[in-house]
């Protein structure tokens, strides 16, 4: 899996090389043909210094390429973020993002799922529960989680974070990822946004491929 990082500089910044040692960068997307070799990868896209009315066209060109986007902002906003990923985008996350949040990204993304940063996320799945009439999900595959997956899912269709699970329910954050990955196993979820809307009981359509 390649990791293209596409910003005016056209070089790795220290925190992108230190999450992905064999990163490649490149200052247009026009460039992406010629800056990868392989046949699946990320492209990462650096908006930053980009007019807002050219960031969507910008994303829409980074997907023609057919690799999975992801957008980096220096302000992330809700508006933007719904925007983009409206335009082809499956990820939104900082422009200054830590090794290894990017590296969580990278995860998501590569199983077909789309990311957010959770405070965002919070407010998407707020929104999702006040337009569309919600009811306790019935379903068998719920059966099939223990209780203590029920009690991390019902937390994530809250909006909870990984750190505000942790808190919650007294675990360690990796029992709390370690969970999910089941939850995801058994509920055949790409990630914790599908997650969430299942379990506020709301249609999800998968686009990414």
């Amino acid at each position: 899996m390649e990791h293209l990082f596409i910003t005016p500089t056209g070089e790795l910044r220290d925190r992108w090389e230190q999450a992905f040692p064999r990163g490649r960068a490149a200052a247009r997307v026009a460039d992406i043909g010629e800056a990868t070799s392989g046949s699946q990868g990320i492209v990462w896209l650096d908006i930053a210094a980009l007019a807002p009315a050219e960031r969507s066209a910008e994303v829409q060109a980074a997907a023609a390429f057919g690799w999975p986007v992801v957008v980096m902002a220096a302000t992330p906003g809700e508006s933007e973020a719904f925007q983009l990923l409206k335009q082809g985008a499956v990820g939104y996350c900082h422009l200054k993002a830590a090794p290894e949040q990017l590296r969580e990204v990278a995860l998501v993304v590569e199983h077909g799922g789309f990311w957010m940063p959770p405070e965002l996320m919070q407010r998407f799945l707020a929104l999702s529960t006040r337009v569309v009439p919600t009811k306790a999900p019935v379903s068998r595959e719920l059966n099939e989680l223990t209780s203590r997956e029920l009690m991390v899912a019902e937390q994530v269709a809250r909006g909870a974070s990984n750190r505000e699970i942790s808190q919650a329910l007294s675990i360690a954050e990796r029992t709390v990822k370690a969970h999910l990955s089941a939850i995801f196993e058994k509920l055949g979820v790409r990630d914790r946004v599908q997650l969430a809307l299942a379990m506020n009981n709301i249609p999800t359509h998968t686009t990414v491929n």
